[in-house]
């Protein structure tokens, strides 16, 4: 059972493609407080479900970056 309430973050990722989720979660999940990662390709965003206790969107949008992503 959760305790955490968790709050969403939705990233806009320029050109995201298939090829490129495996890292992209990858990157994401190593932020603490991370509890699920999904994708919309159509629309080209991560979604992510987050303890505000642990993380803060600029960790994401941090994480995106460095591993050589574009935010929107």
């Amino acid at each position: 059972i959760r305790n955490m309430k968790t709050k969403t973050a939705i990233i806009s990722v320029d050109n995201l493609k298939s090829g490129d989720l495996a890292v992209l979660k990858q990157v994401l999940e190593n932020v603490p407080g991370v509890d699920q990662v999904d994708f919309n390709l159509e629309r080209s965003v991560a979604v992510i479900d987050f303890d505000p206790g642990q993380s803060h969107i600029d960790d994401f949008l941090r994480a995106v970056l460095q591993a050589g992503f574009k935010v929107l």
